[in-house]
């Protein structure tokens, strides 16, 4: 262990420790910065994170330095604060200053160093700007602005780095230097909008999010990327009713701090012109309280034949689905056909497994069928056949079996295969308008938050689910969300003592803390 005292205060860390991640401990917050990140490479090429040794003549920076036992270290003294004004004056010397129309604007690391180490007069007389081009598109996600960039180098180590895709690259010298792709490549690979999350100023920016809302106007909500298995922990970012971007969480145990690009877009879905957003019973769009009256003919006891579920539902919805089939005597239970929903994966965090919560099929025992043998319990099905999210109506065989099958009860988001071949529908919340758990294709249990309000009159999946209960004539019937975690704790993690009510933000292991 090293003991040094920084900004005249004492503390002790590991040998080895980087003078930056102890300053950050001693003084509460980073050092200025632009170029360091805890996941890529050292740089050392902004210069910001300066700071004074006692005992060496020249101002250090912090990043590239390793602490050392008896270490007297300034971060604040005027010597520091003056350095740390004169890089900022290098860097804004070409940079247009148009933080009005940039969509960095309220979240920039210029602005958010100048705020606080500057607020001075430039003594720098400038003539004429460097210019250089301006809204390039660089890629299908990614334009770039290479007046506003710093060249801190984030973006082009971490396709060096992370992706070793390799797009982006410094070229030419002195103030003509600038950041861009070499010609006839485009930055086109499936982590691309990371580097805009990188990007500490606006010269990397989204294509999706460019100009369509300012920063300071979004609030925010913890959740899961529901486009795989992988469950990437994600910042749903949203302003009156409507999400504008997905963005990475940290979790060390998942995603670190970055998603793919696909997962981003994931949102789209929520705003998609072919959502349900009333329950349609035949031909008749019905209200909640029709719809009710009309449950109790399809589910009660003895008339559900057959249930269906799909990993794209949370465990709480699943684990109610099948306490519906043992409500009626339902004999079949089937998460799905099997290997639906598979594509190509990497070996990054973009599973092949498009659903975010098959995982919680198995902890269930709701096993997926094959699609022949799915098609022959549609086919001696005599009751109701209750589908619950997913489209097992893709299938072509399973779509003939459903056309020819009596009542369909399919309970989802949006229209679809399965829709077309329903007798009723009813509407149930996306995601992004519900809360609920995943657990991830590692067993990994996270929680997921509600951060809009339902579109027309969709409902919470789980009280639709409670509606059927009581219509198949269960006596009691959950009445939150958390009574159906309670229930749950008690059915699947009591030996692990995990408590759905209670997890952690980085979520649990399925088999506990200690798995």
């Amino acid at each position: 262990m090293a003991k040094l005292t920084i900004d005249g205060k004492e503390i002790e860390v590991p040998d080895g420790t980087g003078l930056f991640d102890a300053c950050r401990e001693a003084r509460g917050e980073a050092l200025p910065h632009f170029c360091y990140h805890p996941d890529l490479s050292i740089a050392g090429v902004c210069r910001l994170c300066q700071v004074e040794v006692e005992g060496m003549p020249k101002l250090t920076i912090a990043c590239n330095t390793g602490v050392r036992d008896g270490m007297v270290v300034h971060t604040r003294n005027e010597r520091v604060t003056k350095a740390s004004q004169q890089i900022l004056e290098m860097h804004l010397i070409n940079h247009p200053v148009d933080c009005p129309i940039c969509d960095q604007a309220g979240e920039c690391g210029l602005q958010n160093q100048y705020m606080k180490y500057g607020l001075y007069d430039s003594s720098i007389e400038i003539l004429d700007k460097v210019t250089k081009t301006k809204a390039k598109v660089i890629g299908p996600q990614v334009i770039l602005d290479q007046e506003r960039c710093v060249l801190c180098s984030r973006c082009v180590r971490f396709c060096d780095e992370y992706t070793k895709t390799g797009e982006l690259g410094i070229f030419n010298r002195g103030d003509r230097a600038q950041v861009d792709v070499a010609e006839g490549v485009e930055l086109s690979n499936n982590y691309s909008l990371n580097t805009v999350d990188l990007c500490p100023v606006g010269a990397l920016t989204s294509r999706d999010f460019r100009f369509q809302k300012r920063v300071w106007m979004l609030k925010a909500a913890e959740s899961i990327c529901p486009g795989c298995s992988t469950g990437c922990n994600v910042r749903l970012d949203y302003e009156a009713d409507r999400i504008y971007r997905l963005k990475p969480r940290f979790n060390p145990d998942v995603n670190g701090r970055f998603m793919c690009d696909r997962g981003r877009m994931t949102y789209k879905a929520v705003h998609d012109s072919k959502r349900l957003v009333d329950p349609v019973f035949g031909s008749s769009t019905l209200n909640w309280v029709e719809a009710i009256s009309q449950l109790k003919s399809l589910v009660d006891r003895d008339k559900v034949g057959l249930v269906i579920g799909s990993a794209h539902q949370s465990l709480e919805e699943l684990h109610l689905l099948r306490v519906l089939a043992r409500a009626t005597a339902c004999q079949v239970v089937c998460g799905g056909v099997a290997g639906s929903d598979m594509a190509e994966g990497d070996d990054l965090l973009l599973s092949a497994d498009r659903t975010p919560n098959r995982k919680s099929l198995e902890l269930l025992d709701m096993g997926e069928l094959p699609n022949g043998e799915l098609v022959a319990k549609i086919e001696n099905s005599s009751g109701t056949i209750v589908i619950l999210g997913g489209d097992p109506g893709a299938d072509e065989a399973v779509a003939a079996a459903l056309k020819s099958a009596g009542n369909v009860l399919y309970i989802g988001t949006h229209q679809n295969n399965t829709t077309e071949l329903a007798s009723h529908t009813l509407p149930g919340c996306t995601w992004a308008e519900k809360g609920g758990i995943f657990v991830n294709k590692d067993g990994r249990v996270q929680e997921f938050k509600p951060a809009l309000k339902g579109k027309g009159n969709v409902r919470e999946d789980w009280r639709i689910l409670t509606e059927l209960l009581a219509g198949a004539g269960m006596p009691e019937v959950p009445n939150s969300l958390s009574a159906v975690r309670e229930a749950l704790n008690t059915l699947l993690f009591a030996d692990v003592e995990i408590n759905l009510n209670k997890l952690p933000g980085r979520g649990v292991p399925a088999g506990g803390e200690s798995a």
